[in-house]
């Protein structure tokens, strides 16, 4: 049977209230801060997490994915030395006020767990001002939805870079690319550096068009008829003449 610990599972409001989180990563997250109450972080495993909730652990990793890529928890892995192979993954709960909010949102509810929970949160910084500068984490940008099928992901900081490159035209690209996604089932990376390249490729497009026009309209007008020469309009008129002459010369003669 799972062990379940003892430990209090907290989850802030701007967690709970994230309609943009797979559900149960919020319950996930809970259990997190939970564990991070025995040394300041979390150690468990995938399948310790997939024990307890009784589903598989590719779900417990869509669960984390989704809780990392909103910004509300940092994953580490340490190797074994001169290997790949895992050694340990460690979990912690991460900033933009997260922490705080555990604490100081939660002083009535929680009171007589009060010093459990800032130790956990004491531990916590102290563990990362431990670890190596490059291994500090920093909190990702939350990133909102854009887009009629809302899959465009844009932080404010990527929002407002938009609409200085593409002041007339930002939300017609933004729909462009939400249209795009939804139709093809493409995700990207970096939606802004997609609406960046798709509009390099435009521009490069439209020179090469400019440098082919011309050309296009040369050839229409190399078909264009000149002018005769004055001496074989000449000649053309002295034929013309003789044959009406010709043609005159019969009219006399009796039948």
């Amino acid at each position: 049977m799972a062990e379940h610990r003892s430990y209090y599972a907290i989850i802030p409001a701007n967690v709970r209230y994230d309609d943009s989180l797979i559900p149960s990563a919020k319950l996930l997250y809970g259990e997190i801060t939970a564990l991070c109450n025995e040394k300041g972080y979390c150690w468990a495993s995938n399948e310790y997490f997939a024990n307890q909730y009784k589903v598989s652990k590719p779900t417990i990793q869509n669960w984390l994915k989704s809780l990392e890529e909103k910004g509300y928890i940092y994953r580490e892995v340490k190797y074994k030395e001169g290997s790949k192979e895992i050694e340990a993954r460690y979990i912690r709960i991460l900033g933009g006020g997260h922490q705080e909010n555990l604490v100081g949102g939660h002083q009535e509810i929680y009171q007589d767990n009060n010093t459990s929970i800032n130790n956990t949160f004491n531990n916590t910084k102290e563990y990362i001002r431990e670890l190596p500068p490059s291994k500090k984490s920093k909190a990702k940008p939350i990133r909102h939805k854009y887009g009629e099928y809302k899959n465009v992901l844009l932080s404010d900081d990527q929002m407002e870079k938009l609409k200085t490159e593409f002041p007339n035209d930002y939300q017609e690209r933004i729909e462009r690319l939400s249209e795009y996604c939804e139709s093809a089932g493409k995700t990207y990376k970096n939606y802004l550096a997609t609406i960046r390249s798709w509009a390099r490729k435009e521009k490069n497009e439209s020179k090469k068009n400019q440098k082919t026009f011309p050309n296009s309209r040369a050839k229409h007008h190399v078909t264009r008829k000149e002018p005769e020469p004055k001496w074989l309009a000449d000649y053309n008129e002295q034929e013309r003449l003789r044959k009406e002459r010709e043609a005159h010369q019969y009219d006399d003669v009796p039948f």
